[in-house]
């Protein structure tokens, strides 16, 4: 999370912001466009339906985007320290007012459909694809579809894991079940860990600590 707010600060300084300006991570606008998503026969959204602030122009970063790219899209030089911190990032949206960023957006990677990478749009031409990829594929604890933010956080983390190949015949038994990119991973807890197995992957996996512990507030 702090590294996506210095993401929206060093958006705001590379497109010209002012020192008042406060950029803000508009959260309920990402629940709106992913809830839109999840809607039968829904293949695309249109941005400035669901946005309540003025804009002209809009920009979708994702961590694949490249350095001569995304300086071509703001008109400004790109420090490769900035680029580490939008490599960090799965997909966000820009948004510009009056060249000032005045908002960004959140999403889970390759949500929204793109070319090479980072996409530029405005709010004449606001309507985003959805990666048909991702249909029917939400996070779910059990039976539970996750928020967006809990399910950025689970992204996150299963990224991190440093997964095992595993031929388990049954898997752990598990405190619950979680579903991510259309595959069941039997999670169970312990006092300081979580373990991760999944049958149709052949995987197991395993975080310590605070990653254990922020796995079971969001699953439990």
């Amino acid at each position: 999370m702090k590294v996506l707010i210095v993401i929206g600060i060093i958006f705001c300084c590379l497109v010209g912001c002012s020192s008042n300006a406060q950029v803000t991570n508009d959260k309920e606008m990402g629940e709106n466009i992913q809830q839109s998503f999840e809607k039968k026969g829904v293949s695309s959204v249109d941005v400035s339906k669901l946005s309540d602030f003025k804009w002209e122009k809009g920009y979708l970063f994702t961590n694949k985007s490249k350095k001569a790219d995304v300086e071509k899209l703001v008109n400004a030089p790109v420090s490769e320290e900035v680029m580490k911190k939008i490599s960090a990032a799965d997909q966000m949206l820009v948004f510009v007012h009056e060249g000032e960023v005045v908002r960004y957006v959140e999403l889970p990677q390759d949500f929204i459909a793109h070319d090479k990478n980072q996409l530029e749009f405005s709010s004449s031409h606001s309507e985003l694809k959805f990666n048909k990829n991702r249909e029917g594929k939400p996070i779910k604890a059990g039976d539970k579809t996750l928020s967006s933010e809990d399910a950025l956080t689970v992204e996150s983390i299963m990224k991190q894991i440093q997964w095992k190949k595993a031929d388990y015949s049954v898997a752990l038994d598990p405190d619950v079940q979680l579903t991510y990119e259309g595959a069941v991973y039997n999670v169970r807890f312990t006092s300081d860990s979580a373990e991760l197995t999944s049958k149709k992957r052949g995987v197991y996996g395993k975080v310590t600590g605070e990653t254990a512990q922020q796995l079971y507030d969001i699953l439990m």
